[in-house]
């Protein structure tokens, strides 16, 4: 196991601590005060991956370890894209916007991050990354390139309902 991999697997560690300390922080919020709850919203997923979507995923998870194209965020969601036979407009939408915490995820979701942070983790100006599966009630595992300059294809789990400042907006393909 190398430095970037022992670093990683010790962020990861970390946030899911914080998650799970402020989950039951939250929890208990307001429980002796009288105060309302604090509401946190839940990353669920909401009905079937599209056959596109499912194409999708099953592009990102063959090119773990890989660079595509030619390493950038951008590039692995638009080439996922194409080898699903989705013609992309360019820039970065793609697709109908979906309010997740109401309509929820999808497998094969794309996922446009602007200045995000969260606890332990934060993206540059802009980030694009494939949603590959819900984990728990707070996050998405994502498979995404050029994440802290490395620019081959790695997973990570982002914690969706922790975003502190920033924004996150997941995008669905439908024909």
């Amino acid at each position: 196991m190398n430095i970037y991999s022992m670093f990683r697997l010790s962020m990861v560690t970390m946030l899911s601590i914080s998650c799970a300390i402020s989950c039951s922080q939250d929890s208990d919020y307001g429980s002796k005060s009288g105060l309302k709850k604090k509401y946190r919203p839940v990353v669920r997923q909401i009905g079937k991956p599209s056959p596109s979507a499912k194409k999708i995923v099953a592009f990102a998870e063959q090119n773990i370890g890989k660079k595509v194209g030619d390493g950038q965020c951008w590039g692995l969601a638009n080439l996922a894209y194409r080898h699903a036979g989705i013609r992309h407009r360019g820039g970065y939408v793609w697709g109908r916007r979906i309010h997740w915490q109401t309509e929820g995820v999808r497998p094969g979701d794309i996922i446009q991050f602007k200045n995000a942070r969260y606890p332990y983790a934060y993206t540059d100006e802009n980030h694009t990354a494939i949603i590959l599966k819900v984990v728990g009630k707070s996050s998405v595992k994502v498979a995404h390139q050029n994440w802290n300059h490395i620019y081959r294809v790695t997973t990570t789990t982002i914690p969706l309902i922790y975003l502190r400042a920033g924004s996150q907006t997941v995008y669905r393909y439908e024909p």
